[in-house]
């Protein structure tokens, strides 16, 4: 089942281009309907244009709360035909309203092993308490923040005399074959939703896990990620 996707993000979109190029790859079974920023001037939508994606700006600070703000990404979603949503590095909390339009379709990635380190600087709270151990997790999305069903972790060991910007790279790395390889799976109608659990159905035959070198990632990714 193709996806017919939605990337939201505010920044850069290095998590939106690793998907936009999985699919160019045929590794990701999506139709790439639109590529969202709530922020103009966001670096993401000149990635979107590169790949000749359709994308839009609809900028928060236009709109008097978050609920109508929701409203309107939700109307340009519809309109674009897409029915399920990745935030990637989209720096908005979404509302029940806007979860309700898209129910268990609506897919985050935090830089951190939640429940550790939530918020909006995982990265940076796993750094400075000097955890031995970090990464990344894709998870459903719930009305509470980073809160959602876990559906893949990765795990990298920390070297205590590298830099935050230098750790916040290695997660990026890990993030941008665990996103696509997610949404991979829900497009393979392969996640299944058992209150916190998230359990994965088994892979067509004679496809082969790979579990990168250095790292710890589960469920494993499979071939191509």
């Amino acid at each position: 089942m193709s996806l017919k996707l939605a990337i939201l993000a505010s920044g850069s979109g290095t998590n939106a281009e690793a998907m936009f190029k999985a699919v160019e790859r045929g590794l990701l079974d999506a139709d790439i309907r639109l590529v969202l920023a709530n922020r103009p001037g966001a670096k993401v939508l000149e990635r979107a244009e590169r790949h000749g994606l359709p994308s839009v700006c609809v900028d928060h600070r236009a709109f008097p709360d978050r609920e109508s703000f929701d409203d309107a990404v939700i109307r340009a979603i519809r309109s674009a035909g897409a029915d399920t949503v990745a935030l990637a590095g989209y720096m908005r909390l979404v509302t029940p309203a806007f979860l309700d339009a898209f129910p268990d379709r609506v897919l985050n990635i935090h830089p951190a092993l939640l429940p550790s380190f939530p918020g909006v600087h995982g990265t940076a709270d796993a750094h400075a308490w000097g955890v031995r151990l970090t990464g990344c997790t894709v998870h459903f999305v719930s009305p509470e923040m980073d809160c959602g069903p876990i559906i893949v972790q990765a795990c990298l060991p920390v070297m205590q005399d590298e830099s935050e910007d230098e750790l916040q790279h290695r997660i990026h790395a890990l993030e941008h074959r665990v996103y696509p390889q997610a949404l991979q799976w829900l497009a393979e109608n392969r996640l299944e939703i058992r209150g916190r659990r998230v359990f994965l159905k088994p892979a067509p035959a004679g496809r082969t896990a790979e579990v990168p070198a250095n790292v710890l990632v589960w469920p494993a990714l499979e071939e191509g990620f």
